[in-house]
């Protein structure tokens, strides 16, 4: 029997998430590799990583009054075309041996600020161009294909480009930028965001948001959770360049490879997320999501052999489409459109910001103690979520049957 038809209109803007994922994908590893290639300080490393992720602390919340006062597909094309144009800049840097480290953060940050506008924005538009009852599917769909471009094929592509041309893999990316923007052109104009209070000072409508968030039974807890992810996950992706190539030894190429392994375990587990969902509970499959980060993580932090890394990227990849494909099916079924944007950014901002921080921590104690101290205290507080998640994963169950 065939699956749920989800139309041209929904292909066509999973088309955009995958080009621009593909070029996540590719500025992933190319981003510490060149990181790496300029200082072998940990805590500069891991200064970039912070500057990626500073934007959804420092301009998410306006920016979530922008999406609800604007078409969110224009919005978009604009920070594809503002992304485009740093990496064009970043590459002719390169090219001319002329980049730093801290011109590589100014442009990993302008990455970052393009990423808050799009991955704000665009989930929205699912729920206008699919049925409501066929989400969980759409949204498995938008992360198989996410995590093929971001975590698949981008890494190792990246890692071949690189040892090319340390310019190469920033070049393809404005490329990709280009061809996200043609692929949203084709997406059919949603009606504008009724947001009812466009006429309030700008400071009262960024507020909006994060009293919806804050106010939420469920939006709070999950993005406070999500919070806790991203603190000690950033801090471990800061530091897993130096962690893949000093202690398990790892190439340039063997760093892209083990990322790419982790995107075909998120691939296939993406297609069974809807599975548990129906056979168990939404609940269940963030129990997953937490279960397999914890183990991943003391896999990388006690493990010194490469079967051991490649363990634990099948392992990690399995945890992300527990944890998304859920999360974002709870926000597109519980939000009104007309503040989804102030409520995405103001998630966004609760549960990423403390990003830049866990980023800085894990390089301060890397350099100090070494990476695999980062992946052993990160598996250690993210599993205190079996224990102190229980009132979030009954108040999702409740709020979703």
């Amino acid at each position: 029997m065939s699956g749920p038809r989800l139309g041209t209109a929904f292909w066509r803007l999973w088309a955009a998430f995958a080009s621009t994922n593909l070029g996540d994908g590719l500025g992933l590893v190319a981003i510490p590799l060149m990181a790496f290639t300029l200082t072998d300080d940990a805590r500069l490393v891991a200064f970039v990583s912070a500057a990626r992720v500073l934007p959804f602390l420092v301009v998410a919340l306006p920016a979530g009054v922008l999406l609800d006062r604007s078409d969110r597909r224009l919005v978009a094309i604009g920070a594809q075309l503002g992304r485009g144009a740093a990496l064009a800049g970043l590459a002719m840097l390169i090219t001319a041996d002329m980049a730093s480290i801290e011109l590589l953060a100014v442009a990993a940050f302008t990455v970052g600020v393009s990423e808050v506008l799009t991955d704000s924005g665009l989930p929205a538009m699912v729920r206008q161009v699919v049925a409501a009852d066929v989400l969980e599917v759409a949204n498995s769909r938008i992360s198989a294909a996410q995590t093929v471009t971001n975590l698949f094929v981008g890494p190792p592509l990246g890692a071949i480009l690189f040892q090319l041309d340390h310019a190469a893999p920033f070049v393809v990316s404005v490329g990709l930028a280009v061809a996200t923007v043609m692929a949203l052109h084709r997406v059919p104009a949603g009606r504008r965001p009724n947001g009812g209070d466009s006429a309030a000072p700008f400071r009262q409508q960024i507020v909006v948001g994060l009293r919806y968030v804050w106010g939420h039974d469920v939006l709070r807890p999950l993005a406070l959770a999500v919070g806790l992810f991203s603190f000690v996950g950033e801090a471990g992706n800061a530091v897993f360049v130096v962690l893949a190539k000093e202690r398990f030894g790892l190439t340039d190429i063997g760093f892209g490879i083990l990322l790419g392994i982790d995107g075909v375990a998120s691939v296939i587990m993406s297609f069974f997320v809807a599975v548990i969902v129906r056979r168990t509970s939404h609940s269940t499959s963030l129990r997953v999501a937490v279960v397999t980060y914890m183990i991943a993580a003391l896999l990388f932090g006690l493990g010194t052999v490469v079967a051991v890394a490649v363990l634990g990227a099948v392992v990690t990849g399995m945890s992300d489409p527990s944890w998304n494909v859920v999360s974002a099916t709870i926000r597109q079924r519980l939000v009104p459109d007309e503040v989804f944007g102030r409520m995405m950014t103001a998630y966004l901002f609760v549960a990423w910001s403390f990003q830049p921080l866990g980023a800085l921590l894990g390089g301060a104690i890397a350099e100090r103690w070494g990476p695999q101290w980062v992946f052993l205290l990160s598996g250690i507080v993210v599993g205190s979520l079996l224990v102190l998640g229980r009132p979030l994963f009954r108040s999702i169950d409740r709020a979703m049957a």
